[in-house]
Order: C-alpha cells, then sequence, then structure tokens
C-alpha cells in the first residue's frame, strides 16, 4: 500500500512541475473550446508582438470586457467582465501542454475549465 501511496504521489508531483515549465505565450496563439458550457477563448498577438485575448459567452454569444492581463513565468492572469449582469472574474490559465489550457476561475463566478486547441 506504501508503494502504491508512492508511486501516485510522485506521479501527482511531476505532473503538476511539467505543467509549471517555462510559459512560451506563442503556444497559446489560436482558438480554444472549452470542456463544458463556458466561454470560447482566443488569443492572438498584435502588431507590437503583445499577446491579446477575447473570451466570448457560448450562451448569449456576447464578448467579455478584458480589464487586464497580467503573463507571469508559468500562467496568465486575466481579469474580464460579463457587462449583462457586471460578474467580474480572474481566470487563471496554465498551458498543461500545446493542446490543453488549466483554467481556474475566481471571482462573481468559481469553476475549474479545461480548454482545447482547436485551431
Amino acid at each position: 500500500m506504501k508503494k502504491v501511496f508512492f508511486i501516485a504521489t510522485s506521479l501527482f508531483f511531476s505532473l503538476s512541475v511539467l505543467s509549471q515549465e517555462k510559459l512560451n505565450t506563442d503556444d497559446l496563439i489560436g482558438y480554444w473550446k472549452p470542456n463544458k458550457q463556458s466561454t470560447k477563448l482566443f488569443f492572438w498577438k498584435d502588431i507590437h508582438n503583445v499577446l491579446q485575448t477575447q473570451e466570448i459567452s457560448e450562451i448569449s454569444g456576447e464578448e467579455l470586457k478584458v480589464i487586464s492581463i497580467k503573463i507571469n513565468k508559468t500562467h496568465i492572469l486575466i481579469k474580464t467582465m460579463f457587462l449583462k449582469n457586471k460578474w467580474i472574474v480572474e481566470s487563471k490559465y496554465v498551458l498543461i501542454n500545446k493542446n490543453t489550457i488549466k483554467c481556474t476561475v475566481t471571482g462573481d463566478g468559481n469553476d475549474k475549465i479545461i480548454y482545447t486547441k482547436i485551431k
């Protein structure tokens, strides 16, 4: 039983360390679809090579207002407002691999979402 616990703990730690590698924002560029009803997510770079983002509600089709974007070494923090109800959330995006992003949402709404790269 100790062996199983040790293996499971080691695997979890290894996956956590791998997901904490330095973030390359070029890997984010594209269209990302959530694993459940949420927002469609788009990343691109503008003419000054600065990362930009847009989220669109899958329910209403309305854009969320981007309040701030903060790029860290291992993740991106994006604060948005859904204008219809004035909800403000902060989303922490961690790139798991080139096709998967884990998002943790906190604020007026709380959730965990997995995004898959479509294009």
